[in-house]
Order: C-alpha cells, then structure tokens, then sequence
C-alpha cells in the first residue's frame, strides 16, 4: 500500500512538473492533456484516473505554483493583533511576493495567462485570491476609517507594480523610471521601497485620526 502511494505521488509529482515546464517554454497555449503526456512519460489514461481530466491537473498545478493560494491557505493571525503588527505583515507579504514573483518564472507565465485571456479556470483563481486578500485587508478598516486614504488601492498599486516590473525585466525590456531590477542594488531599493510606502500611508492614516 506504501508503495502504490509513492507510485501515485511520484506520478503526480511528473504530471505536474511537466506542466511547469510546457508553461515555462511554450506559454499556457502549449498544454494539452497530449503534450503533458509526452512530456511526463504517463499515459493519458493515468492523467485522467488522477485528475479526471486536464483542468483539475492545472488546478493542482496553480494551486502549488501561486503564490497567494498557499499563502492564505496557511496563515493564521493571533487573536491580538496590533497595528504594528498588521502593518509589518502587509510589507512582509508585499516584498516576498516581489521575491517570489522575480524568482518563479512559472508564476510569470501563470499570471500573464491570466491578464492575457479570459479563461474561467484562471478567473476563478483570481476571484479566491482577491476574496482572501479582502479578508486580509479589512482587518485594517479601524485604522483607516475617515481617514481619507485607501490602503487597498496602494495595494492594489504596489501589486500590479510589482507584477508590472517583474515581468518587464523578464522580458528583457530594460528600466522602469530609471530602475533596473536585474541590478541587485536597485531590486533591494524597490524592496525598501514597498515598505516605505506601506509605512507612508500608514502614519498618515495614523495622523488623520488623531486630528
């Protein structure tokens, strides 16, 4: 039984990495439950006994390579959060999804799939990450109330930055505003960067709300 389980785990493991790499040097067009075959060496009736099909291959695919599924399927918050706190996980969060972002090119490519084309496997992806984000999000309401400021929309911001750069480095392209994050001291200034902002906004909200 042990055996079979790690057959069964090995194949998975197969199955999966081959759709890494299809996705890393074909783009999202190339997979097909015959490419994934071929390039896995497991036979399509073993791809459909596991997954029952190439979509939910894809979802266990996603599910490993996002970063913010994992994410948010392991975060837990202690019952008395502070600010400070709150604060010091938005920017944690921010610069390792910059780090992971520049590092994963297979998460590139999932995300340029899913700015590229509608595609409801994607956009169901996207709509849990954003309703886990909200959750995560609105934990700061208290702070920001009345004060005139949108912490989701410097997220939203920084996010689409992050991604924006990233892939534009990928792509060759050169800067951004004079930046060139393929240069290690100008990637560690954006780093920096992010938690300024963060701190920014929430000083001035901190600020507001005493006045």
């Amino acid at each position: 039984m042990g055996r079979r389980r790690r057959n069964k785990e090995q194949t998975i493991r197969r199955l999966t990495d081959a759709v890494g790499r299809i996705m890393t040097e074909k783009g999202y067009n190339g997979i097909g439950v015959n490419q994934v075959s071929v390039a896995s060496g497991v036979s399509k009736p073993m791809i459909y006994e596991y997954f029952g099909g190439l979509n939910n291959l894809l979802k266990a695919y996603i599910s490993e390579k996002d970063y913010w599924l994992p994410f948010f399927e392991t975060l837990k918050l202690p019952a008395d959060f502070s600010g400070e706190e709150l604060k010091n996980l938005y920017i944690n969060i921010l610069q390792e999804q910059f780090r992971y972002f520049s590092a994963e090119k297979e998460m590139q490519k999932l995300i340029l799939w899913q700015i590229s084309e509608p595609n409801p496997l994607m956009r169901a992806v996207s709509e849990t990450r954003e309703r886990d984000g909200i959750r995560l999000l609105e934990l700061s309401d208290d702070h920001f109330r009345n004060a005139d400021i949108s912490l989701k929309a410097v997220i939203a911001l920084l996010v689409g930055g992050i991604y924006y750069n990233v892939l534009h480095n990928s792509a060759g392209t050169g800067s951004v505003s004079g930046i060139d994050i393929s240069n290690e001291k100008e990637y560690e200034l954006m780093i920096n960067t992010v938690a300024q902002l963060v701190d920014l906004v929430w000083e001035a909200a901190g600020d507001k709300q005493q006045k």
